[in-house]
């Protein structure tokens, strides 16, 4: 697995400092320390982290708990709590954002550690259980409107894929090839079943082969497309090309 991107909400200096250390002590890579709530949600629009270590109690008007859920309703990433309250109206407050894991200050590397773990490896089961439901596809559909991010099996595990930074994807044996400004990453399954999981006003099928996203076309002089930046030439089968004018005419 890749190095894990943690984002780490925390309203005491010196804490946030510790906990910023024990996980880059731990291989982790810390994506942003932030002071409040607010922060945490902006944050989480900038990049999405791939875990949230979320503190309960912080300053200002939004505690952690209300953070954590509206940041749940527009994302998928897990979040564990830190606080120093142990009692039973604040894990039951806590229960409601459905976090992955709960923290008790003070706390050791190994807690911190094993807790992460656990969380990152829930989740990624969790998602393997979306994309085999039935409801995947409805699901992915509905929430794909509001997210710039989505959450794909790749060869070497879950892929998590930022949308606008996507060109094209493309066919590739049996996988399909999501082409990035500068990687590509390989995911498991057809053109055709890929498909179906990106957005359809953003994203259009022109020939058997890609998919490309409409905003990185450069230029269109058919039966050729070049994308932005990459300046890579994509060549539109007939059968494609009504829908594709229509929508770049948009």
């Amino acid at each position: 697995m890749s190095q894990l991107d943690i984002l780490v909400v925390e309203d005491e200096f010196l804490v946030a400092a510790d906990i910023e250390e024990s996980l880059l002590g731990l291989g982790y890579n810390v994506q942003a320390t932030v002071a409040s709530g607010q922060a945490a949600i902006e944050e989480v629009e900038r990049k999405l982290p791939d875990l949230i270590l979320m503190d309960i109690i912080l300053k200002g008007d939004m505690t952690g708990i209300e953070a954590a859920n509206i940041i749940g309703q527009k994302h998928d990433v897990p979040v564990i709590f830190l606080t120093a309250n142990a009692d039973v109206s604040t894990i039951e407050k806590a229960k409601i954002s459905l976090p992955y894991g709960y923290i008790i200050k003070p706390y050791s590397e190994k807690d911190l550690q094993t807790n992460i773990e656990i969380a990152r490896y829930k989740f990624e089961n969790d998602i393997q259980s979306k994309m085999e439901s039935d409801q995947f596809n409805k699901f992915f559909k509905s929430s794909s409107k509001i997210k710039n991010q989505l959450i794909l099996e790749g060869e070497e595990g879950l892929e998590k894929i930022n949308l606008p930074n996507v060109y094209y994807v493309e066919q590739n044996g049996d996988h399909s090839m999501v082409h990035l400004r500068d990687e590509k990453v390989a995911v498991v399954g057809s053109l055709d079943e890929v498909e179906k999981r990106f957005p359809e006003n953003t994203f259009v099928r022109v020939s058997e082969d890609f998919l490309i996203n409409l905003d990185k076309v450069f230029i269109a002089k058919y039966p050729e497309l070049i994308m932005a930046d990459k300046m890579t030439v994509i060549m539109v089968e007939d059968e494609y090309r009504d829908l594709l004018e229509a929508m770049l005419s948009k």
